[in-house]
């Protein structure tokens, strides 16, 4: 009985670990699909789809990546000098239309842009994770507001912040671990993948919430270069 006991939750494990990556991988799929059957219907191929598509790849082939690294300790990954704002501006870009289609508004304030030294992919999953959290949380008329800040001389700061539904209290220190949602259909994985992303940039994800007025999700990292120059 203790043997068949140990097999039924390690299956349960492996489905709920498969259920994880199907979800993550399924939006960037989504973007690709719809992408080809628009090339499809006004037969021709502009260069944002291609660019678009080619992102997403990128983006399928950085996810199974992460979910892969899991189970490794943490190891010295490709850093290279990168324009922070460029890539949230970007995944706003990409999340726009479902925002849209749920009656939510994103707005952003930006001081300006910074480049600091991080994975450029890996920050972009990190960002597509929270913002399609704060969207998929937001009732009709819902509003997000998405702030890049200067925290001190050596930190920037990232923060999201929704009016949903909110997250109890008591909940709050859960969250990160493995198959652990406030979703109904949710695995945890998600924002596992994200706390180790910024884990390996020695940074910090800080969560506030209150039931029915909505979580703020604030995202330290390193500044470690410079702002550039004339923006």
């Amino acid at each position: 009985m203790e043997v068949w006991l140990r097999k039924t939750e390690k299956l349960s494990l492996v489905g709920q670990l498969a259920a994880g990556v199907a979800h993550e991988i399924r939006n960037p799929l989504t973007s690709i699909k719809g992408f080809m059957q628009l090339v499809k219907s006004t037969k021709e191929c502009k260069d944002f789809y291609i660019d678009i598509i080619l992102s997403e790849l990128e983006r399928t082939e950085s996810i199974i990546y992460e979910f892969l690294s899991l189970a490794k300790p943490n190891e010295i990954k490709h850093m290279e000098k990168t324009n922070i704002t460029e890539i949230l501006v970007k995944v706003i870009q990409l999340l726009e239309a479902q925002a849209h289609l749920q009656g939510v508004t994103i707005n952003t304030s930006f001081q300006e842009d910074y480049v600091i030294q991080c994975n450029k992919n890996e920050m972009k999953q990190v960002f597509l994770n929270l913002i399609q959290n704060a969207i998929e949380a937001c009732h009709s008329n819902g509003c997000i507001q998405i702030q890049l800040k200067e925290k001190d001389l050596n930190h920037i700061i990232i923060q999201i912040q929704d009016d949903g539904c909110g997250i109890p209290r008591e909940r709050l220190h859960k969250l990160g671990e493995p198959f652990y949602s406030t979703k109904e259909k949710g695995t945890g994985l998600g924002l596992l993948v994200t706390y180790k992303i910024i884990e390996g940039h020695k940074g910090k994800v800080n969560f506030t919430s209150e039931v029915g007025k909505g979580t703020t999700v604030e995202i330290v990292l390193p500044k470690r270069i410079y702002t550039l120059v004339g923006s």
